[in-house]
């Protein structure tokens, strides 16, 4: 499985993008793990890439993800590729219980470990990880 990594600075540059897995990060820690595999990260519901479907983050979240780009959060969005796609919700699962989270509710003992490569601009809390 892979996961291309982009860091996004701005709420525009996160928009569009759709069939993801996010990472909110602070202090390079993850805050928030979640996933936009049926949606856009934000927007309203519009037909884009062949997918028609709404915003995870609506237009009116854009001001409070600015605000936290602008003072110290990190906004990660991971491109899966099609192995990692069709199984969405384990490799959710998977990097919160691996690499930890402040405000996920949602949080089991994966099925298995998973192999997932990390490429592009990995998050901190990935790289910087050693399993003990």
């Amino acid at each position: 499985m892979k996961i291309i990594w982009t860091r996004c600075n701005t709420y525009a540059e996160a928009r569009d993008r759709s069939r993801i897995i996010y990472l909110h990060e602070w202090n390079d820690k993850p805050f928030y793990w979640g996933k936009a595999h049926k949606s856009h990260f934000g927007g309203h519901k519009r037909k884009l890439n062949g997918l028609d479907a709404s915003g995870r983050y609506n237009s009116g979240y854009r001001h409070w993800i600015e605000g936290c780009l602008r003072h110290g959060a990190k906004l990660y969005v991971g491109q899966l590729n099609e192995e990692a796609l069709a199984a969405v919700d384990e490799v959710e699962n998977y990097l919160i219980h691996t690499y930890g989270h402040e405000m996920n509710t949602r949080v089991r003992a994966p099925k298995s470990k998973l192999t997932i490569e990390h490429l592009g601009d990995v998050p901190a809390s990935i790289s910087n990880h050693h399993e003990a």
